[in-house]
């Protein structure tokens, strides 16, 4: 889309982490419809070519690579940001690991190297932005979270604790930055079906059975979509949502009503 909509987010800028592909990138496209100005950031700088060529309009993206669970990087990255739109007003991070495995077969390398990369890239994104947040008339920090972080998932004992950490985190930056008027939430969606979901579901041997499996747990019936995350996300950053802090919205078409 060539120009913002509504533009909620008119003069915004926005830095996200994990912007190169899946809920991400899909947020990256929401924010720009409603005007805002994009930083994407990744490890990988392939990816994040990819994903600004898909992103329009692109010149107001810019992508910049780094790894967030180093602090140097994350601090560069937050400079490099204010130097490329001269301020910032949202953080989203997306970036983060998963991983299967239960407490019976998970290795402890497994398991530190899923907690490391989830909160620690929340951690120190958050802490390199603060200053800058800290001046904005709207500033904002949203982290993608997952239903794995608040409902028992079998098989996931890292990836559970990884994600129940980062709401935890969330609920106290909301507290640490309230004084501030910056808000921090975080969405917590169940399965939705990125390019990554769908290759992992495609490499089970019966994959057309998982993919009903899956979808039939959810009581409307779907599963989710990368742009209602992007949404969602839009909503958090934007001034409808200026009354909102410490909340960990859930998007699982129903999955943990029951």
């Amino acid at each position: 889309m060539a120009e913002a909509r509504l533009g909620r987010l008119a003069g915004l800028t926005a830095l996200i982490y994990g912007g190169g592909s899946g809920l991400g990138l899909a947020s990256a496209q929401a924010m720009l419809d409603e005007g805002a100005q994009i930083v994407l950031s990744g490890r990988s700088a392939d990816r994040l070519r990819q994903a600004t060529d898909r992103l329009q309009p692109r010149q107001r993206v810019v992508a910049i690579a780094g790894d967030a669970t180093k602090e140097e990087e994350a601090d560069w990255i937050t400079r490099k940001s204010i130097e490329a739109f001269g301020h910032l007003d949202a953080l989203l991070v997306s970036s983060g690991r998963t991983a299967t495995g239960s407490v019976f077969d998970a290795t402890l390398e497994e398991f530190l190297d899923v907690i490391h990369v989830n909160l620690l890239c929340l951690f120190l994104a958050a802490k390199h932005a603060a200053p800058y947040l800290k001046r904005s008339d709207n500033g904002s920090i949203t982290a993608i979270a997952s239903i794995s972080g608040t409902v028992g998932i079998p098989g996931r004992a890292a990836y559970s604790a990884a994600k129940a950490g980062q709401i935890g985190m969330v609920r106290s930056l909301a507290m640490d930055f309230a004084p501030y008027n910056v808000r921090v939430n975080a969405i917590s969606p169940s399965l939705v079906l990125t390019d990554y979901a769908k290759s992992v579901i495609a490499k089970e041997v019966d994959s057309d059975a998982v993919l009903q499996r899956r979808t039939a747990a959810h009581p409307l019936g779907r599963l989710g979509q990368p742009e209602e995350i992007g949404a969602a996300a839009v909503y958090l950053a934007s001034r409808d949502a200026a009354w909102i802090t410490g909340q960990n919205l859930v998007i699982d078409g129903g999955l943990t009503t029951p």
